[in-house]
């Protein structure tokens, strides 16, 4: 008889980016590919869910939204689209997360990269899991930053009491092993490396593409969530786009749907009137023009860096400006290891005549050399999906 319980639930906190969301997304994806008789649930705030996964048989639970904003490089809770505070918000969703526990019984639950979620909405489930017999997985990513819910006393003592094991999402060759390493220091356990995690490649695996012919497109520039350097970016963006000989191809731009019909916004009114620029909301046809481009110009969260990876287009970084360092730390490493393939810059110090420069300089190198020769381990949610698998 089969087991009406759950196998695998899925679990991450939201807010602002997609980065946690993707990642658990394309864990999932891989699990419901690689072992399609396991019952498998995805459970987040993000209103993302539909357009990650594609057409992967991944279902999922949404949770009401946090919502954040930044200043001076700090994330701050602020009412949520249900127009609850960021404490109610925790609070509500704690005694959901139990409840959804408690009715479906899942056998192993994986949380991402917090061992309390964003505002400890985890514990209540953690407490009562044991009566359930439920085994609990860490899973965090490459490059931890200073993130407190991941490095306070409070953390390492939930993970210790309620955890089975640790999965890291990085690659040791190119971040070398100290980030293993602290992390074991962190919970005195040796994390199980998976290698990056890309749901670009799971999009692909799950909905391959043949006959895509490549370097269609001058470029994509992907802004997955405005900040606060992102009006001045668009700024430049249209200055750099007007200068680029059309002769390239077209570049395609892709922002959140509200900024798009945004009519007060005169940088999007001006990208607009470029007869070489299109603007798009950010959703699945993003992968497939990155995989047709020459260049690409994102943000360096670890979401966005594993799509490039993954697809080989020459690129530059924009390093955003916020107070865990984690993206300047992850540039660092990978820039020594990819060479020029990756170049990087702080959206601070963003010029028009710097991102001309930087633009054309990839765009020359995408002329110039057919694929970049750096190997990195990209198959992470395959080696996490059967980890995960293995430990039931």
């Amino acid at each position: 008889m089969t087991s009406s319980r759950l196998d695998i639930l899925l679990y991450c906190h939201d807010g602002r980016g997609i980065g946690h969301a993707s990642r658990s997304i394309a864990i999932g994806m891989a699990l419901r590919r690689l072992h399609p008789n396991l019952k498998v649930l995805f459970v987040s705030g993000t209103p993302h869910t539909q357009e990650l996964r594609g057409n992967a048989p991944l279902d999922w639970i949404k949770l009401p939204g946090y919502e954040t904003v930044v200043k001076d490089g700090k994330s701050k809770g602020i009412n949520g689209k249900s127009n609850f505070s960021d404490h109610q918000l925790g609070e509500l969703r704690a005694t959901m997360l139990k409840q959804v526990l408690s009715l479906y019984q899942p056998r192993l639950v994986v949380a991402d990269h917090s061992p309390l979620g964003k505002h400890k909405e985890l514990l209540p489930a953690l407490k009562a899991s044991s009566l359930n017999d439920i085994r609990w997985v860490l899973g965090v990513r490459g490059v931890v930053g200073n993130v407190r819910q991941v490095q306070a006393p409070l953390a390492t003592e939930v993970y210790n009491r309620y955890y089975h094991s640790l999965v890291w999402y990085g690659d040791s060759q190119v971040l070398g092993p100290q980030h293993c390493q602290k992390l074991a220091a962190i919970f005195d356990t040796r994390p199980f490396e998976t290698g990056y995690v890309s749901r670009m490649a799971e999009l692909e695996a799950c909905a391959p593409a043949p006959g895509i012919k490549a370097n269609v497109y001058a470029g994509t520039l992907a802004i997955p969530w405005f900040g606060e350097s992102s009006k001045q970016l668009l700024k430049v963006v249209g200055e750099v786009l007007s200068q680029i000989d059309s002769s390239y191809g077209q570049w395609l731009l892709y922002l959140p749907k509200e900024y798009i019909n945004d009519k007060t916004n005169n940088y999007i009114s001006n990208i607009n009137k470029l007869t070489n620029c299109n603007i798009h909301p950010f959703g699945p046809s993003y992968h497939e023009a990155l995989a047709c481009s020459r260049v690409a110009l994102i943000y360096g969260g670890y979401n966005s860096i594993t799509d490039v990876l993954h697809a080989k287009v020459p690129t530059v970084v924009l390093e955003r400006g916020m107070q865990d360092d984690e993206q300047q730390q992850h540039l660092y490493k990978l820039s020594r290891f990819t060479h020029d393939f990756l170049t990087s810059v702080s959206e601070n110090d963003l010029q028009t005549d710097k991102l001309y420069s930087l633009l054309i300089q990839q765009l020359q190198r995408s002329q110039d050399q057919h694929s970049p020769s750096f190997q990195i381990n990209l198959n992470g949610a395959n080696n996490a999906a059967n980890h995960l698998a293995g430990l039931l």
